[in-house]
């Protein structure tokens, strides 16, 4: 029950991984950390729960306020720079081939990862 629950929430598909959103949120951070450093990490999580309510599990849906905290922070390109990376990765997790796309935001690649799986 919470499992096909947990589907229609978060909008998966049924052939998805259950853990696709945890996945997802673990190489934002990872991918943050790794390129940003810790301290940008913490200050970013600061910042989305004070700020603008976003816990960090809903950062698959909210990129655009963390690319802009970034940007406003940190000067840091989010959707440009961070955001294939933090795909690319994601891709490796998923076992998925990855593609840089010009103009792709992070959000493209994981409705893209999801259709992949789907298929």
């Amino acid at each position: 029950m919470f499992e096909a629950a947990y589907r229609f929430v978060f909008g998966l598909q049924t052939n998805l991984p259950c853990d696709f959103n945890h996945i997802l949120c673990s190489t934002i951070d990872e991918t943050t950390r790794e390129f940003l450093g810790l301290s940008v990490l913490t200050a970013l999580h600061e910042e989305l729960r004070a700020k603008y309510d976003v816990g960090s599990d809903e950062l698959p849906y909210r990129t655009e306020t963390m690319y802009k905290i970034l940007e406003d922070k940190f000067d840091v390109v989010g959707a440009k720079t961070i955001g294939p990376l933090i795909a690319e990765r994601f891709y490796a997790k998923l076992g998925l081939d990855f593609h840089n796309h010009e103009g792709y935001s992070l959000l493209d690649y994981v409705q893209a990862s999801k259709s992949k799986l789907s298929n």
